[in-house]
């Protein structure tokens, strides 16, 4: 049990692995928004979100979520997809801020709420899905955007796929070594304890990296060799 429990947790951080590398596939197949410029679909992704964050009926906010939806079908994305990939970060933004509301402001405001954050984040996904990761970190560097925000973002982007690696490779390294019964109470203390190491790692490697860029001569300047 305690077996299973380990290898759903590695499943969850593999399967946001797998779906990022599919999103840069989705965004080199032919497409409606693959075939916009990178820039403009930023453009009209910040408009499109000041637009829902000003919207105060639901039938609009409900037209607006369907133009994702719709958007992502002529785009080739599929539905399934789609909706995970949304409804996966919707918990995370509304399950301390909608359930409260409806106590305090009613379930009309928890429900305007509710939507705006879906429309949103439906809409960032599909500008990130149809666009490459490299040309969308360009595309805001051109669009004025501070490089050490871009260089940042594009690091972050790097190494969370890195510690991922890392945490597959402890995991298959203790299904190696493991003789006998592995109960919850020993699974829970490796979780732990890798997510305490990963913790020191990721700080000391921050450390490790800044030094090492700023022996190179690192600036502000980001340059892409990726198209």
């Amino acid at each position: 049990m305690a077996n299973l429990f380990i290898d759903r947790s590695l499943g969850h951080a593999l399967d946001f692995f797998k779906e990022a590398v599919f999103s840069d596939d989705i965004a080199r197949t032919k497409g409606l928004l693959q075939s916009i410029d990178a820039r403009i679909k930023i453009v009209l992704l910040f408009a499109v979100l000041v637009a829902a964050c000003l919207i105060k009926t639901i039938p609009m906010l409900i037209v607006f979520y369907l133009a994702s939806v719709f958007l992502a079908v002529l785009s080739g994305i599929s539905i399934i997809f789609f909706l995970k990939r949304v409804w996966f970060f919707i918990p995370i933004f509304t399950l301390f801020i909608a359930i409260p509301a409806v106590f305090t402001q009613g379930i009309f405001s928890a429900v305007i709420f509710l939507l705006r954050v879906t429309t949103c984040v439906s809409f960032v996904v599909l500008v990130t899905v149809t666009t490459r990761h490299s040309g969308l970190l360009r595309s805001l560097g051109s669009l004025g955007v501070p490089a050490i925000f871009v260089s940042v973002l594009d690091m972050t982007y790097r190494y969370v796929f890195l510690f991922i690696k890392i945490f597959e490779d402890m995991h298959l390294s203790l299904k190696s070594r493991l003789i006998g019964r592995f109960d919850g109470r020993r699974a829970r203390h490796w979780i732990a304890a890798r997510m305490t190491f990963l913790f020191r790692r990721s700080v000391r490697m921050s450390e490790d990296v800044y030094a090492a860029m700023i022996a190179r001569g690192y600036g502000l300047e980001v340059k892409k060799n990726g198209k």
